[in-house]
């Protein structure tokens, strides 16, 4: 069982959703994620719970979740390319 020092306190803020679904991200989090105006997040609904990241973060989450699946000595950017040079070569 963890102790009471490894307990991770989570943080809860309650936000609106405005007519036109918008919803406006607390400044403390914007800070805490070093967010600025203009950035993409990714959002992901996911068991009745709404998640917003970084595409860097979803990137990293989709690599760790195929990792099981794939070959570390396979280029699949060069397999691709390669695939399509041939479709290419076809037409």
């Amino acid at each position: 069982m963890p102790t009471l020092q490894e307990i991770t306190v989570m943080a809860v803020h309650s936000v609106k959703v405005m007519p036109d679904g918008r919803i406006q991200i607390p400044a403390q989090l914007r800070r805490e994620m070093n967010l600025l105006g203009g950035e993409t997040l990714n959002l992901e609904l996911r068991d009745g719970t709404l998640s917003v990241r970084r595409p860097s973060k979803t990137l990293e989450a989709v690599r760790a979740m195929l990792a099981p699946y794939l070959d570390p000595e396979v280029d699949l950017q060069a397999e691709l390319k390669a695939m399509r040079v041939e479709d290419a070569a076809r037409d």
